[in-house]
């Protein structure tokens, strides 16, 4: 039974015992932040000549690193499997367009198709992290995951696209 001070207006106070079981703030997540922080810092700087390779190179570390830790928290998620189906999808994609479309215009305009449908993936990936949080709640080493994916994806074909042809 509600008494008038527990209205669902009222913040209650955490006990002692309550905040020490809910902690946010562990040393595995410490260590697993600073190890992302310390490898996207060196993976972008990769690119420091050429830009896209390093958006590139921080997507694809960022996909891996916190891809694995999505998969190991979260394994029967779509939201951990279908940014690996996407990733995995754009490299075959290329090396069916390189293969299968003639040199010349058709290739080009083949990529850039691939490019603007970054787009797309963007809200997709939007939309899977909005719906996530109304079940669950916030996850940042999701969020950081399929943002990897979708800057992993826009930085190689904008890389493809921009390469100087020799």
């Amino acid at each position: 039974m509600e008494t008038p001070d527990s209205g669902p207006c009222v913040d209650r106070q955490a006990t002692s015992s309550e905040s020490a079981t809910t902690s946010r703030f562990t040393i595995k997540a410490l260590m697993f932040w600073t190890a992302v922080a310390a490898g996207a810092m060196p993976v972008a700087m990769t690119g420091a000549e050429y830009p896209p390779v390093g958006i590139f190179m921080v997507g694809a570390y960022l996909t891996v690193v916190c891809g694995i830790a999505t998969l190991v928290r979260f394994p029967s998620s779509p939201d951990a499997w279908i940014p690996i189906v996407i990733a995995l999808s754009l490299p075959a994609l290329i090396l069916a367009g390189m293969l299968f479309l003639p040199l010349g215009r058709t290739r080009d305009e083949f990529i850039q198709v691939l490019f603007l449908s970054g787009i797309p993936l963007g809200i997709l990936f939007l939309v899977r992290n909005v719906l996530r949080i109304k079940r669950t709640g916030f996850s940042f080493t999701v969020f950081l995951y399929h943002f990897g994916v979708w800057l992993g994806w826009m930085g190689l074909t904008i890389a493809i696209i921009a390469a100087p042809i020799t």
